[in-house]
This record gives structure tokens, C-alpha cells and sequence, in this order.
């Protein structure tokens, strides 16, 4: 309904204008439409009692009330518009407590934790960290670990605390692949620049490497500290010194580039007989090597080496195969056709050892099938018909003897 004014006649009491009932009839109809469209038709459903400036009218279920604009109650839809400051101000994204942000994209959300202040971007973040020149990068002291690069340098750079030696916050160049070694704080290539052949060398009084000659400083240069022949010793100098390999008896050497060869045109030895501690001329087949102490010889059956000692004049010990330790008198077991060696090189004519076939010092000696001495080393091959049971013998003390039994 459009508003109703009330006709006031042309001037007082002309009895032109609304009558009293036409004029309060217009009066309650436009109150009417106020109490419907601000309110329930009754009752008015709104209140400006006491607003503050930038409150809103906010409908609290019943009625319309002054109230600050804290708090969304819906999604807040721009529909393509910018959300901006005026004047320069700040705009500020704030969750309560340790609530997170969230900015979705593409079915893409970024998280802002609000508990560790981390921004957890699920894909990758493409940014640029590139200034103008190093001075109106940020501040080592006020953004610390943060990386970033200058136009035209080479070298990418890092906030850092630094603890050595008390430097503190700083602006550390990274190497990288188109750096200079020059780049490392104890490298000194550019007050003194290097040449060709050069090394890296430590110079302990500017604690800084520089380059320098191979053997710059050095008198000389050990190839190796001793070179020992046959007969006398050197120390090699690598500058003045040249490492002469002889030949000699049917060996020649020569040196071709970096090659050396090392020529033999002697004869090989190829047979036992050839060598020099070798006794094989009676050798037959079936025939066994056994060392004397001097020579290899023959021996025609397997050989056991048993070592004779003594325990003063009581008894004999005897060790090698088939005994742990050395032990007193024991009772032996030999094979026949079987060579056994009685070493008595330790004792030898102070307890002369001696095979027996009946006991004591008058026993009589049994000597078929035994070469060597009693008193150094006696070898017997136990004979087929060697009686069953022997006996050895100290010649000279009855109590050093023992029990030989012959199998096989």
C-alpha cells in the first residue's frame, strides 16, 4: 500500500480536507502496514535502543536488535567479489584458540595449523623469493631460516643462527652447482689465485686453505719410507731418486712406456728330486713323504711322529697322535706294516729308548723292521709277524717303560 497523507483542506476550518474518521482511517492504515512490515502486526519486531557504531540489526528469533558483526551464521558468499581494507588496514584471518584455517581450491585445502603456526600444502606451493639486491631481503635476525635468492647473484642464501665463534644471525650463501670453492669460510682462493697444477693447501697462521705447489715447502718426498733387498736398504726421494729393478741369473727387466716385464729364461724345476731339500732317490711307488728335520725321504707306509720326553727318572711321556697331552708311560697301540717315529732327540743318551720283547733293563731288544738311534730318532715299519705284545725300554732306569700292543 502506498502511504496515506492526510488532506488538510486549503486553509483552517474550510471544511475541505479529511473528515476526523476519513483521517484516522488513514493513520491506523498506515500504521498497520509499519507493524507488518517492522513487525507481527501487533507488536513491532524492532529495536534501535542504544546502538553502537558499527553494530547491525540482527534478528534474534523474535526481533530485529542492535548487535555487533562477530559471528557468521552462514557461508559467507562473495560471488566473485574482492574482500578489502581501506585506508591501508590489515585484514585479519583469526580462528579462536588453536583453531586452523582452511583454503580450499580445486577440491585442494591448505591447512594453517593453529596449534604449530605449520601450513601443511598437500600438492606443492609455487612462490618466488627473488629480491632486487640483498639489502631489502629480509632481516637474518627477524626471519630465521628463511630462503631466498637475489637477482643477479648466483648463490641462494638462508637466514642462520650461527654458534661458531659468536657469529650469530646471518645471511649464509649456499653452494651449489655453479658456486666457487672460495664460497667455504676457511678457503682462500682470491687474495692469492690459483694455478695450474695447484693444490689446496693449509696455511695454519690465516686458518685458511690457499692454493700452493704439489710439494711447496716439502725438502723431499718418500716414495716409500724403507726399500729393502736381499742385501742393503734405501729411502726413495720422489724428486731425485730413480727405483732401479735388476735382473740376474736367467732374469732380465725392461721398461716399455709404463710397462715393466720381468723376462725368465732359466729352466723351471719340475720334479722333487730337482729340489734342494729333497732325499727321494729310493722313492717307489705306494711310497710317502715324511720331513727328518733335514730332508724329505721316503717312507713306505703311513707315518706317526711321537715326541719322547721324560719325567726325571720314573717315567717316560710321550705325545703327538692320539694323545691330548704328553703323557706318563702309556700303553701304545701300533698297526703292522705301519711306520712309527720315537723322536728322542729331547733325552737322547740320558734315557736312551729301545723296543723290547720281554720286559726290564736285561729284556731283549726286538729290532726287525727299525732304522735310526734310540738316542735321537728311531723309525720302525711294524713288521706282518711282529708278536702281539712288545715293550720300550729306558736303558738305563727300569721304572721308565711301558706296554706295546701290535694289531692289524
Amino acid at each position: 500500500m502506498a502511504k496515506q497523507s492526510l488532506n488538510l483542506g486549503t486553509v483552517a476550518n474550510d471544511n475541505t480536507g479529511d473528515t476526523l474518521r476519513g483521517g484516522g482511517d488513514k493513520i491506523n492504515d498506515n500504521f498497520n502496514e509499519v507493524y507488518s512490515a517492522i513487525g507481527n502486526g501487533t507488536n513491532l519486531q524492532l529495536s534501535v535502543t542504544n546502538p553502537a557504531v558499527g553494530q547491525v540489526l540482527r534478528y534474534n528469533g523474535s526481533s530485529f536488535l542492535p548487535s555487533d558483526l562477530t559471528t557468521l551464521t552462514s557461508a559467507l558468499d562473495v560471488n566473485g567479489n574482492s574482500i578489502i581494507s581501506s585506508s591501508n588496514g590489515n585484514i585479519t584471518i583469526a580462528p579462536n584458540g588453536t583453531g586452523d584455517v582452511y583454503i580450499s581450491a580445486g577440491g585442494i585445502t591448505t591447512t594453517f595449523d593453529g596449534a604449530t603456526g605449520i601450513i601443511n600444502a598437500p600438492t606443492q606451493i609455487g612462490y618466488k623469493n627473488e629480491f632486487a639486491s640483498l639489502g631489502v631481503a629480509p632481516a637474518a635476525s627477524s626471519y630465521g631460516g628463511f630462503f631466498f635468492t637475489v637477482d643477479g647473484d648466483d648463490n641462494p642464501y638462508v637466514n642462520i643462527n650461527i654458534t661458531t665463534g659468536g657469529v650469530g644471525d646471518v645471511r649464509a650463501k649456499l653452494i651449489s652447482e655453479y658456486s666457487s670453492v672460495d664460497l667455504l669460510a676457511d678457503v682462500d682462493t682470491t687474495t692469492v689465485a690459483p694455478t695450474n697444477n695447484q693444490v689446496l693447501k693449509w696455511d695454519s697462521t690465516a686458518s685458511k686453505w690457499k692454493p700452493g705447489d704439489d710439494a711447496a715447502g716439502v725438502s723431499s718426498v718418500n716414495l716409500f719410507a724403507t726399500i729393502t733387498g736381499d742385501t742393503g736398504s734405501t729411502t726413495a726421494n720422489s724428486q731425485t731418486d730413480t727405483l732401479t729393478i735388476a735382473g740376474g741369473t736367467n732374469i732380465t727387466t725392461s721398461v716399455t712406456g709404463d710397462t715393466l716385464t720381468v723376462d725368465f729364461s732359466g729352466t723351471l724345476t719340475t720334479t722333487f728330486s730337482a729340489l734342494t731339500d729333497t732325499d727321494v732317490g729310493t722313492l717307489v711307488q705306494g711310497d710317502s713323504l715324511f720331513y727328518n728335520g733335514t730332508n724329505w725321504i721316503p717312507t713306505k707306509s703311513p707315518l706317526t711322529w711321537w715326541e719322547v720326553n721324560a719325567s726325571g727318572s720314573s717315567d717316560y711321556t710321550i705325545a703327538g697322535p692320539g694323545f691330548a697331552t704328553a703323557t706318563a708311560d702309556p700303553t701304545l697301540y701300533v698297526m703292522r706294516g705301519f711306520t712309527y717315529a720315537f723322536d728322542n732327540t729331547i733325552q737322547a743318551s740320558a734315557h736312551p729308548f729301545r723296543i723290547q720283547s720281554s720286559q726290564g733293563l736285561s729284556g731283549t731288544p726286538y729290532t726287525d723292521g727299525q732304522t735310526g738311534s734310540g738316542t735321537a730318532v728311531l723309525y720302525w715299519t711294524v713288521p706282518m709277524d711282529a708278536p702281539n705284545t712288545l715293550y720300550y725300554q729306558c736303558t738305563l732306569h727300569a721304572a721308565m717303560q711301558g706296554t706295546i700292543n701290535v694289531i692289524g
